[in-house]
């Protein structure tokens, strides 16, 4: 119920100033009415904001007020624990971590840069900001590494053996162990591996992982002994290897060998020209006294036709089987491999490889027979891999297509080392096959021809020419007898004759050190009027021509006879005027031959039909 005005009433006394009062009051309340409106929310949100810029003030004193500061502790990767003493320098300022590895920073107020490092660890550098985390663990790897060889039989230290440190990348640091077998590394690269090598102890690589230090033992892998013949006389120049293909080495001139750098030697081979090579198991002793028999090979000759032709084939193995002979030379590569070679590089040139001989079969009628089995392959007289890689072959510099030889037949180029590698990978392939001997004909730069067009695109001075042809020969030996057989080369006899490469790059001075076995092709139809010191020519002289000839070859390889086993003439010349030969005549060569101390002989006959009567029965 609202009430008028009018209807209150006052007394007089005190009645005025109660209508004073009461008319001001009611001024005021109405006033206030009017005001409320527009004065009550600022002044409530100053109310309670007052209290709030208090509470932020307190809260971002510290930030503002003053520098922020952060713990870090610098910690192991590996293994998790602090590591006291290490150095973290905030914004050039050095501070060092206590025993638990933690320190105490002093934040910028936008961003403060960090280093942070210990010795022993790879550094880490990073940037800190005012609003991140209080607390942090920066953890850093371990880039030192030792360590310790030993052996593993003695347990003494392995002084002066080649550390290296293998980075991922394939970059090595490397050092030798000192006097206690001990090695030390900094900065290793995350991920690296260690290689130890030693010539007693053979060469061990093993990633390093979360290691700082790693010792290793290791056990000894050399192999001491001497080798003689079967009268005890020392065998000089004998070749030792691993039967593994780890090492190799040859005995010293009183037949001593010690056998180093190989790896878990379990078996050695052993083979000197002249004798057979042998095998022989390797005991806790490391020590092997072998004994070399002596062995002479006489072998003939077998081509494509005759290796097709059963009955053809069957008459070569009867002549083994009833003479001396106790060695055949098989074809397998001229113009095209004969069997079904997987060497990719031969594999991918066209009509390269046509395995039209069964050369499993061929080699198991050998094994079965005792008959040694060498392997013959053309090197650089190669039309098919001419003309299907003409940039590997010999060029005519007038026309600019291959250059050919008087024959018109076009040549590999024996400066291109793909060339070196290719035939190595399909002598080392025979070798895995079975053959006893792989044999490289055909082994040097064309000759018959108009050479004033051939264009090598190299330098063709003797001594590049000789630097190619030494090259591939020495890819060729390394290869084959790493995979187990003997290696011989076929060679002109004019260079024995007068010393130099005769434009072909064969010299006998580069090349008996890296074969086994040097044929030199004396077939005294081929020699010249004059070439040897006879009256008359030497197809006339058969036994004259091969003793001069060999003669002459100790003049350029001193000390190499049991080396040598030359290609002899089993044919007659056909020219007029060149006197036939007969048993008589072939078998003078034979004789000269092996009066001269060769390691044995090879007769020529392309057609592959020889004069049994000039051998002597079995």
């Amino acid at each position: 119920m609202q009430l008028k005005p009018s209807t209150v009433r006052f007394g007089r006394s005190d009645s005025a100033r109660q209508r004073v009062r009461a008319g001001s009051a009611a001024r005021d309340s109405a006033a206030g009415r009017r005001l409320w409106p527009r004065l009550t929310w600022p002044l409530s949100l100053a109310i309670f904001a007052i209290p709030l810029v208090l509470l932020l003030s307190t809260l971002l004193a510290p930030r503002f007020g003053a520098a922020p500061e952060v713990v870090i502790r610098v910690t192991d990767r590996y293994t998790g624990e602090g590591i006291p003493g290490a150095e973290v320098v905030a914004d050039g300022t050095s501070i060092s971590a206590g025993a638990d590895g933690s320190s105490l920073v002093l934040l910028a107020e936008q961003s403060t840069p960090l280093q942070i490092e210990a010795p022993g660890y790879e550094a880490v550098s990073t940037t800190l900001t005012p609003d991140g985390l209080s607390n942090w663990q920066v953890a850093l790897r371990p880039n030192v590494l030792s360590g310790q060889l030993t052996d593993a039989e003695t347990a003494a230290p392995i002084q002066g053996a080649s550390v290296a440190l293998v980075a991922p990348d394939g970059a090595e640091q490397s050092t030798e162990t000192d006097a206690e077998g001990r090695y030390t590394f900094d900065a290793v690269p995350d991920g690296a591996a260690v290689r130890f090598a030693s010539s007693d102890h053979g060469v061990v690589q093993e990633e390093i992982g979360q290691r700082v230090r790693l010792d290793k033992a290791l056990a000894p892998s050399f192999v001491m002994g001497n080798v003689t013949d079967p009268a005890g006389v020392p065998i000089a120049g004998a070749r030792v290897a691993a039967a593994n293909g780890s090492a190799e080495g040859l005995t010293g001139a009183d037949g001593a060998f010690r056998l180093t750098g190989g790896a878990d030697v379990s078996e050695i081979l052993i083979s000197a020209p002249g004798f057979a090579p042998t095998t022989i198991a390797v005991d806790s002793t490391r020590q092997v006294n072998a004994q070399l028999d002596n062995e002479i090979i006489r072998a003939i000759y077998a081509n494509f036709g005759v290796l097709g032709d059963e009955s053809r084939w069957n008459a070569l193995l009867e002549i083994a089987d009833t003479t001396e002979i106790n060695a055949i030379v098989v074809d397998v590569k001229q113009d095209t491999i004969y069997y079904d070679s997987q060497v990719p590089f031969f594999r991918d040139i066209d009509g390269m490889v046509t395995p039209l001989l069964d050369m499993p079969s061929i080699l198991a009628d050998l094994e079965e027979r005792g008959i040694y089995s060498i392997a013959r392959m053309v090197v650089f007289k190669d039309p098919v891999v001419a003309a299907g890689r003409p940039d590997l072959a010999v060029k005519d510099e007038v026309t600019g297509d291959l250059w050919l030889d008087m024959n018109g037949t076009p040549w590999v180029n024996a400066f291109e080392q793909e060339l070196w590698q290719s035939n190595a990978d399909l002598g080392a392939e025979l070798a895995q096959m079975g053959f006893d001997e792989v044999q490289y004909d055909y082994i040097r730069l064309p000759s018959d021809g108009d050479l004033r067009t051939a264009e090598f695109g190299s330098d063709y001075s003797e001594t590049s020419r000789r630097a190619a042809i030494t090259g591939a020969v020495a890819v060729g030996g390394e290869q084959i007898r790493a995979a187990g057989a003997q290696f011989a080369i076929d060679l002109f006899p004019i260079i024995a004759l007068l010393g130099d490469d005769q434009g072909i790059g064969q010299t006998l001075q580069d090349l008996t050190p890296l074969a086994d076995y040097v044929s030199l092709m004396i077939y005294p139809s081929h020699y010249e009027l004059g070439n040897i010191p006879v009256d008359g020519h030497p197809n006339d002289f058969p036994a004259e021509t091969v003793t001069y000839t060999l003669e002459r070859s100790q003049e350029w390889a001193p000390d190499t006879m049991k080396k040598m086993r030359p290609w002899l003439q089993d044919f007659t010349y056909p020219l007029e005027g060149y006197s036939a030969y007969g048993p008589d005549e072939v078998r003078a060569q034979i004789d000269a031959a092996e009066a001269m101390g060769v390691s044995g002989w090879i007769l020529w006959n392309a057609a592959g039909e020889f004069q049994v009567e000039a051998l002597k029965p079995e």
